[in-house]
């Protein structure tokens, strides 16, 4: 039921790389629990670092081209992946680690086949993936970690929204980043709409406020959650560009 309520993939791909004016190649990697994850991987002209980009609950990859193609066009190669039971990749998700199993696969790709190191790569969690982007930041420094409204914790958030949140439902689907976030080893970087009528702006900020130096925060006056990069406009990219390329 919890997955029913959190997580809503798509198969088919609504957009492709080749409107975008992107060259994609297709990226296939195995979890630890041998799922096998697709995802797409788009060169720059430039690539001295790379974006690892993990996307939000609903759809699949396709639909974040438009952001991914911003970064492409700004030098840096980009790693966009789906978790499983998303686009191409297989399985389905029945446990709130899954997602960050399939996002160690995937930094397992990119360290490997393009001889990458940790500094080297810039972590983007969008919503729901900022909970494996934290977690591999706990982990390992990175270059940096850019946030785009993340959640505190899904139990705080089925709060918000449902004015419950049974223990018992929630025991696998902790998604807690708050808990975490004061743990993690690189530069961060926090987008939040202050509209946001999905993810509450009061819980970037948290998360922002308990993250370590250093750090920036750019708050986004009038933005809901689904069109924040819209209103942002350019500097929706390119003040987390500069602080990510600078740190």
């Amino acid at each position: 039921m919890i997955t029913s309520m959190v997580f809503f993939p798509t198969k088919e791909f609504s957009l492709k790389p080749e409107s975008f004016g992107l060259a994609a190649d297709d990226v296939w990697c195995e979890t630890k629990d041998g799922v096998r994850i697709h995802g797409w991987f788009l060169q720059s002209k430039n690539p001295t670092l790379y974006l690892l980009f993990f996307h939000g609950n609903a759809d699949n990859i396709s639909i974040r081209l438009p952001k991914v193609k911003e970064w492409v066009s700004r030098g840096i190669s980009v790693l966009l992946v789906d978790y499983r039971g998303y686009g191409k990749s297989g399985g389905e998700i029945k446990h709130g680690n899954d997602i960050c199993m399939d996002a160690q696969a995937a930094l397992k790709w990119l360290l490997e086949k393009k001889n990458s190191n940790p500094s080297d790569i810039i972590l983007y969690g969008e919503s729901i993936g900022a909970v494996p982007a934290i977690e591999l930041a706990t982990k390992e420094k990175f270059k940096a970690i850019i946030l785009e409204a993340p959640f505190t914790s899904l139990k705080e958030l089925a709060k918000h929204h449902y004015g419950m949140a049974p223990d018992l439902l929630l025991k696998d689907f902790l998604l807690d980043s708050e808990s975490k976030i004061s743990q993690i080893k690189s530069p961060v970087f926090v987008l939040h709409g202050t509209d946001d009528e999905v993810v509450p702006f009061s819980m970037g900020k948290r998360l922002f406020e308990k993250a370590p130096e250093p750090k920036q925060f750019f708050e986004i006056k009038g933005a809901h959650h689904n069109d924040i990069s819209l209103v942002g406009g350019k500097d929706f990219f390119e003040r987390p560009f500069q602080f990510a390329v600078n740190s």
